[in-house]
This record gives C-alpha cells, sequence and structure tokens, in this order.
C-alpha cells in the first residue's frame, strides 16, 4: 500500500458508540480517494490507557475508538511488527481540508441538520454583514475564539455526521443531555448510537480512553450541547 498522507482534515468511525470531536490537530493521516467520502484508510493514533481487566496493559485508539491490547491484538503486532487496533482497516468518513469556522467573527449565526444529512452553516460577517452560506458534511469550529470553553490543547471541534445526527435525535426525544469532562484529560465526552439515547453516568474518553468518569446524574453527553449554550440558533 502507498505511503499515508498528512493532511488537514476531519474522520470519523462509520459506527462507534463514543466519538473525538475536540481535537489537539488539524490533520488526520491516511489513505484518501477523494476529497470526501466513507471510503478512507486512517491510520490508528494509539495511546497507554491502563489495563484491562486481567491486568494487561491496554492502549486506545482515537482514531477508531477502540481498544488496543487483546491476545489477538498482540499476535497480529508479533506477526506484522505493527501496532494497530482491530479496526485498523474499516473505512472512516472524512473530509479533507474542511473550511475553519471562526464564530467570533460573525453574528445572526445558525447551524442546523438538512433532511439531506448536510449541515446547514448562515452566518453574518461582523466586518461588513456579508452572508456566509455553506452546507457541509462535517464542519470545524476554531476554539481559539471559545475561550474556556474547552481544554486549551484543543485547536478545533469536528462536527460530524454521527455527532450531528446524534445530538438532533437527543433534542428532539428530549433526552437529557450536557457535556461530561474527562475526569483524567478534560477533554469532552460524546456519546453516540444507542448511547445517545438512554442518558447514564459512566462514561468513556474518546480522547485518552480512561473509562471511570462519572457526571453528576445521568445524561447523553456531547460537546455540542455546550456550543449550544452560547449559540442558541445551533440545532
Amino acid at each position: 500500500m502507498a505511503t499515508p498522507l498528512s493532511l488537514p482534515g476531519i474522520c470519523w468511525p462509520l459506527q462507534a458508540s463514543t466519538g473525538h470531536l475536540a481535537v489537539t490537530t488539524q490533520h488526520i493521516t491516511g489513505h484518501f480517494r477523494a476529497g470526501a467520502g466513507e471510503d478512507a484508510i486512517i491510520v490508528c493514533d494509539l495511546l497507554p490507557a491502563g489495563k484491562f481487566r486481567n491486568g494487561a496493559a491496554r492502549h486506545w485508539c482515537r482514531t477508531h475508538q477502540c481498544y488496543w491490547g487483546t491476545q489477538a491484538d498482540v499476535a497480529d503486532w508479533q506477526a506484522t511488527r505493527q501496532m494497530r487496533c482491530r479496526q485498523h482497516a474499516s473505512p472512516m468518513g472524512y473530509v479533507l481540508y474542511p473550511a475553519l469556522f471562526d464564530p467570533s467573527q460573525f453574528h445572526a449565526t445558525t447551524l442546523s441538520l438538512a433532511p439531506d444529512g448536510l449541515l446547514q452553516l448562515r452566518a453574518r460577517a461582523d466586518d461588513g454583514g456579508a452572508l456566509l452560506a455553506r452546507d457541509a458534511a462535517a464542519l470545524a469550529i476554531d476554539c481559539r475564539a471559545l475561550p474556556g470553553l474547552f481544554p486549551p490543547d484543543v485547536v478545533q471541534l469536528n462536527i460530524t455526521p454521527p455527532a450531528a445526527q446524534a445530538f438532533t435525535a437527543a433534542l428532539q426525544a428530549g433526552t437529557s443531555l450536557d457535556c461530561s469532562d474527562c475526569a483524567r484529560c478534560g477533554h469532552p465526552h460524546l456519546d453516540l448510537g444507542s448511547f445517545a439515547l438512554a442518558p447514564h453516568r459512566r462514561h468513556s474518553c474518546g480522547h485518552c480512553g480512561h473509562d471511570a468518569s462519572h457526571s453528576a446524574t445521568a445524561i447523553v453527553s456531547t460537546p455540542l450541547w455546550r456550543l449550544r449554550q452560547r449559540y442558541a440558533q445551533w440545532f
């Protein structure tokens, strides 16, 4: 296979119960056939994440949102000399060179999820009042314009299709929403899939893999809730 490319982009697993939106880099590394799609093969981003219950060391893959360290994982590493999670070959959704939206430069901003699944961003520029109208599969929010909202190492918040769909569904269902931060790294937790419709107290971190953070009450956690508290017309 050709050498993977590191490019500005947003990626997301097509099937996952957690997600990683608050990122510390604007780049993703992998193999891409186009500027956007659901067929990218993205390189694992593994980091130590404590131990399994049997005492074996484990790692967390930020890319594919799963743990590494089972006997099958170790056997694969010994055979290939590549440390990669079990989902390393799974196709992923992606957008390359996404526009970075700085909300501090605009007013009258609205963000919604269209019936076709695209994010619809509308805003007026503070300088001159020009209308910004953008429809995109995924959107990057410049977190430098949102001091105090997320940890200082977060450079942007990536709003992905699964995150937007889960948030919209939870809002429509009247689910108890909030944003729980990881007790270890401080990054915001994202619930996806069935977890986005069933409030719970224990949350696993998509950034560092810590799986023992607890919210004060049972909630569905998403950083999009924190954005909505600041921008009432978002979703």
